[in-house]
């Protein structure tokens, strides 16, 4: 049987990514309707992160939804 130590389990909840801002291993940031968990620690720019390509400080924790107003047919939705 699988063991866990919850002990070393140390995600850290930041709330909402903010621009220049320090950020350690294992932060939990959220933006968007996703969270996302700082695989290295690094400061933030000053633009809105692409977490899709920066793939060197970021992973992805839970990918979440957000609402994008109504319903559209010719609206591609993924």
């Amino acid at each position: 049987m699988t063991e866990f130590v919850l002990g070393k389990i140390k995600f850290t909840w930041q709330g909402n990514w903010a621009v220049s801002t320090a950020y350690e291993k294992d932060d939990i940031v959220k933006y968007g309707g996703n969270t996302y968990v700082c695989i290295t620690g690094h400061t933030s720019g000053s633009a809105i992160p692409d977490f899709y390509t920066d793939i060197a400080k970021w992973d992805v924790h839970v990918e979440g939804v957000t609402h994008k107003g109504d319903h559209a047919d010719a609206t591609y939705y993924k």
